[in-house]
């Protein structure tokens, strides 16, 4: 039996008896589709390595919501950066610095749109939710959105912290929509962490849409619970000579899965995608991604490295698409893992499907150990064995932290990255 499934459709019963908004209908079209998809299950290919099994224990009962009045108190933010909290899948406002957005940038939280706003929020978020049969879920039983918004030529020198303390409630479904208009800039810093040993599952939709020559860093970290499952579908849809960086960091929680797909719609836009996931006994990764060139002059880079400890599993599967009429597009596509235990397990796939016949394109995995003779050096030089581990695990992994653009965040990542049970000295 399928329990977590039961919860969720009881909790659409009831929403279904009080919902007399505008977007009702619109919930029910995404329920009824995701009763026509159907719950994921590994008979499905892209689901093939990936079981959902943990999660469909969680029947919602024991638990009870964390209200935003008896959070942990919201700690300072980092430095020079401006945060828009979220506790269990609901707007902190009092524990949010909106009010100093500079000018041109808006946040707008799904309780303070108007029905116009929210239906058109809904209707901008339809890309990613098309993703998987958890985007239709997110779509019928949406519990908070977030629409961010950068007018035209704006560059925000302050990075966006979007924070999220989390553990308490059973289940959440939120969204975020962002929208860059022409020459727009920003940097996005999304931290998830969650308190306890709690079950609990969140389901995120991300949708981003970049105008011509905006620019968007988006780097998002995983430090949640033993018990804790995310599941999250990004689209982001790259106009002309605009450019994505985002770097998805995965470092604990028993289950993540990330379906993300970026449209390189018009020429020399251009996508990095760069990331790390790190797994430990009882506990998995996912990584679906696919990049789809749909223009020429376009270019993209991804790049996954994975380390894997105990009974760890991991799943990676990259695509890189390019149309008939991409040509001059170059891309390169690599996934790279480190397994630190024989009973660890990586299932990686990366793919190329080319239409274009002029094109430079490249990929390759790789799956190994720690290096023998790297471990001697240390040693032989009285690295003790614990440090000279982490060490190496570091440098593994630094690559991908080292590349994030702004200092803060980088240092903070790289603080993770080689602390991963260890908080932040600021947050």
């Amino acid at each position: 039996m399928n329990a977590y499934l039961e919860y969720c459709r009881a909790a659409w019963q009831r929403q279904e008896l009080v919902d007399g908004s505008a977007l009702a209908e619109g919930r029910r079209a995404e329920w009824r589709r995701f009763e026509t998809l159907g719950w994921p299950t590994t008979r499905l290919e892209p689901w093939k390595y990936t079981t959902l099994s943990g999660l469909e224990k969680l029947d919602g009962q024991p638990t009870q919501t964390l209200a935003v009045e008896r959070a942990k108190p919201a700690d300072p933010a980092p430095a020079h950066m401006i945060r828009v909290r979220w506790v269990d899948g609901k707007a902190d406002r009092k524990g949010s610095d909106v009010t100093q957005l500079p000018a041109g940038v808006t946040v707008r939280f799904w309780s303070d749109m108007s029905a116009q706003e929210q239906a058109q929020c809904h209707a901008r978020l339809a890309p990613a939710r098309e993703l998987t049969a958890l985007g239709a879920l997110n779509g019928a039983l949406l519990s908070e959105a977030i629409w961010i918004k950068v007018e035209r030529g704006v560059q925000m020198t302050a990075p966006l912290y979007l924070e999220h303390q989390g553990g308490q409630t059973p289940s959440s479904h939120v969204a975020l929509l962002v929208e860059m208009e022409p020459q727009a800039e920003m940097t996005v810093w999304e931290r998830w962490q969650s308190h306890g040993d709690t079950a609990s599952h969140v389901n995120m939709v991300t949708a981003l849409h970049l105008s011509a020559q905006a620019r968007l860093t988006w780097v998002k970290v995983l430090q949640e619970g033993q018990q804790s499952y995310h599941t999250a579908a990004v689209w982001a849809g790259l106009a002309q000579a605009s450019c994505l960086q985002w770097y998805p960091f995965a470092l604990s929680g028993a289950f993540g899965r990330h379906d993300i797909r970026v449209a390189l719609q018009q020429p020399q836009a251009e996508c990095i995608l760069r990331g790390v996931y790190r797994v430990n006994s009882r506990e998995l990764q996912d990584f679906h991604t696919s990049i789809e060139h749909q223009a020429p002059h376009c270019s993209s880079e991804e790049c996954f490295k994975g380390v894997l400890e105990g009974t760890g599993k991991a799943v990676f599967n990259g695509q890189i698409r390019v149309a008939r009429d991409a040509q001059k597009t170059q891309s390169r596509l690599s996934n790279h893992n480190l397994l630190l235990s024989d009973k660890a397990e990586v299932n990686t796939k990366p793919e190329l499907e080319i239409f274009a016949d002029d094109v430079r394109c490249s990929h390759g995995t790789t799956v190994g150990q720690l290096d023998e003779n790297q471990w001697f050096y240390l040693r032989s030089r009285g690295v003790e064995a614990e440090q000279a581990r982490r060490l190496l695990i570091g440098a593994f992994t630094r690559e991908i932290g080292d590349a994030i653009p702004n200092p803060e965040i980088r240092q903070a990542v790289g603080y993770c990255l080689g602390e991963a049970h260890q908080e932040l000295d600021y947050v």
